[in-house]
């Protein structure tokens, strides 16, 4: 995988959950807490007002500075930020909000405190959650995207990826070693994971180009707009039933 693209997912000037809120929903009330005594600030969640349509909105914070970075963890969420998130995706469920995740993490907090406090067995709940909700949900990946970490935000209707941008179970480098592939470049035939390569086996639903970052949003905004009224049409038991063949499909193609 090429060294410049990996710059770029990385980089600091993404479009951050931050600036998505403020750009495309224009209203929005942000929740604190995970109703058990912890605030991760690693996780931004609340109601937005997408055209005037109540929607659950969790994004990740990475921070766009050294200070911002250390006091978000990197994006590297810990057992209360999915507590959170897993607080907020009840509520959208109750209210029959659909829900958006904005998604830019390294992976979820992997410290030995968060392993204790029930890093797994939380995220393998959010997985779950997200898989059985009974309202339209919708992924959008803004960097990185790696590790169940990633993929208990990711587990939706829809995806949609910005051009460059990563969805994998692990970094490049990581499964470069683990493959032991001596050849970064090697990985994308044995796992792809850009946004190119996972439209082009049918899991990503819309690559977002980046031309700038104008344009960009305004195509997000119709987009999410066009899959938000596609997906309004379903049934509970739809909206469960084509998740679920979503992955078998891709699983097939791959």
């Amino acid at each position: 995988m090429d060294s410049d693209f990996l710059k770029k997912v990385r980089s600091n000037d993404r479009l951050s959950a931050k600036f998505i809120i403020s750009s495309l929903f224009n209203v929005f009330f942000e929740n604190h807490g995970d109703r058990v005594g912890e605030e991760d600030a690693s996780i931004i969640g609340g109601i937005g007002l997408f055209h005037k349509r109540p929607v659950t909105v969790i994004g990740i914070n990475r921070g766009v500075n050294l200070e911002e970075r250390l006091a978000y963890n990197f994006g590297a969420v810990k057992p209360s930020g999915y507590r959170k998130a897993m607080r907020l995706l009840n509520e959208a469920e109750k209210f029959k909000r659909p829900v958006v995740t904005l998604i830019n993490m390294p992976g979820a907090d992997a410290s030995v405190k968060s392993e204790q406090t029930g890093q797994s067995y939380i995220i393998s709940e959010m997985i779950l959650k997200m898989g059985a909700l009974q309202v339209p949900n919708i992924a959008i990946f803004l960097g990185e995207g790696q590790s169940g970490g990633a993929l208990a935000l990711a587990n939706a209707n829809a995806i949609m990826m910005v051009e460059n941008s990563l969805f994998s179970v692990a970094s490049p480098e990581a499964v470069s070693a683990i493959l032991k592939k001596s050849n970064p470049n090697e990985i994308e035939t044995s796992l792809p994971m850009t946004a190119t390569e996972l439209f082009n086996i049918g899991l990503i639903d819309v690559v977002l180009p980046e031309t700038n970052q104008e344009a960009t949003i305004s195509l997000m905004d119709s987009s999410l707009n066009r899959l938000m009224k596609n997906l309004a049409a379903k049934s509970s038991n739809e909206l469960v039933e084509q998740r679920e063949m979503k992955y078998q499909k891709f699983l097939e193609n791959w």
